[in-house]
């Protein structure tokens, strides 16, 4: 008995919109659809969030993807990276979780964040989509100053 996906797709695009405005742009080199219904994107994944006006707020970015199609929930690993491109505020981390029913992104693991004048670390972080607010689970040592120009 096969075993393998049942459906392969390569350098794939999903674009949810509501009203004809654009609200998240999904995209990657492959794309596995299982027989459960599981998707995997395991040559990366790259989410774009745009805001109620089509313009483009924050991006998501790792090495592979994840969806559970029984929860609806994504997880992506490997150099996750977030940017929120109006704050100029990045994370990084290993392992994220995207709830797309909630609008949110959280994680148990290690993360830094860094803003135009700080970097944090942290264990753990709960934040919307788009990386606009986030509250830390259990910050690590004291926030380091930035410099201007670093």
């Amino acid at each position: 008995m096969y075993e393998g996906p049942r459906f392969e797709s390569s350098d794939v695009r999903i674009v949810l919109s509501d009203s004809s405005v654009v609200k998240m742009v999904m995209s990657g080199r492959r794309q596995l659809e299982h027989q459960n219904g599981d998707l995997e994107f395991p040559e990366g994944i790259k989410l774009v969030f745009y805001n109620r006006l089509g313009q483009k707020t924050s991006e998501l970015t790792a090495l592979r993807g994840y969806k559970n199609a029984d929860e609806n929930l994504f997880r992506v690993e490997g150099d996750v990276i977030v940017v929120n491109l109006e704050k100029k505020e990045t994370l990084k981390t290993e392992e994220l979780y995207w709830n797309p029913e909630t609008k949110s992104i959280y994680t148990d693991k290690f993360v830094t964040v860094k803003t135009p004048e700080q970097l944090l670390f942290a264990e753990g972080m709960n934040a919307n989509q788009d990386f606009s607010s986030y509250e830390f689970r259990k910050l690590k040592d004291s926030p380091i100053k930035l410099n201007d120009g670093i």
